[in-house]
């Protein structure tokens, strides 16, 4: 019999609540409510055929409840004006780790192995803009752009940031946070590797 500890417990409660999440938004936008349920499709694929390590698959967890809270009950995406902006800075990092101890045994070259994480991570990026668009014009949704709601337009969401301009921003974090998790991996490998030589 497998022992589970509390982050096991943690991990099977964020499954619940992404699950919760998913059939309370077929109840206010359907079509919203795919991003949720394809969230929870991915973390259980993680988490069961991948198996990377705790903390990492925390990390992924994280992302994914930022997208929700910042979609869904506090609505962070639209009252914080650059919320979008620290999730596409931040979610890089995250992933890169995630596809590097994926690639680590089929790929023995540390730095090659780092570079072509930040690539997948960068293609990605763009591949998520895309689907950003075409979402927004087939299912209605508001992906694109950063709309905010205040008191003084209040029920009326107003555009702080243009669809154009939100995509550019939204790579170019990207992009910063990939660069910056590359230079704390080489120096972590570079650290690591003279240890390795010693006799």
């Amino acid at each position: 019999m497998v022992k589970r500890g509390w982050i096991d417990y943690l991990i099977y409660a964020i499954w619940a609540f992404i699950f919760f999440v998913g059939i309370y938004d077929l109840f206010h936008i359907p079509a919203r409510s795919i991003f949720w349920f394809g969230e929870l499709i991915l973390a259980l694929f993680i988490y069961y055929k991948l198996k990377v390590p705790n903390l990492v698959y925390l990390g992924i967890m994280l992302v994914f409840l930022a997208n929700i809270f910042g979609e869904l009950f506090f609505g962070l995406f639209y009252i914080m004006p650059n919320f979008d902006k620290w999730i596409h800075l931040l979610s890089p990092m995250v992933a890169c780790t995630l596809f590097y101890f994926l690639f680590k045994k089929k790929i023995k070259d540390k730095k090659m192995l780092i570079f072509f994480s930040v690539t997948l991570i960068l293609a990605w990026s763009v591949a998520w803009e895309i689907i950003e668009y075409f979402s927004d014009q087939y299912f209605h949704t508001l992906l694109v752009g950063v709309h905010l709601t205040g008191l003084e337009n209040f029920n009326l969401d107003a555009q702080y940031m243009g669809p154009l301009k939100d995509t550019i921003y939204d790579m170019f974090y990207g992009l910063i946070g990939s660069v910056v998790w590359a230079a704390i991996a080489l120096f972590l490998v570079r650290k690591k590797i003279p240890s390795n030589n010693k006799k």
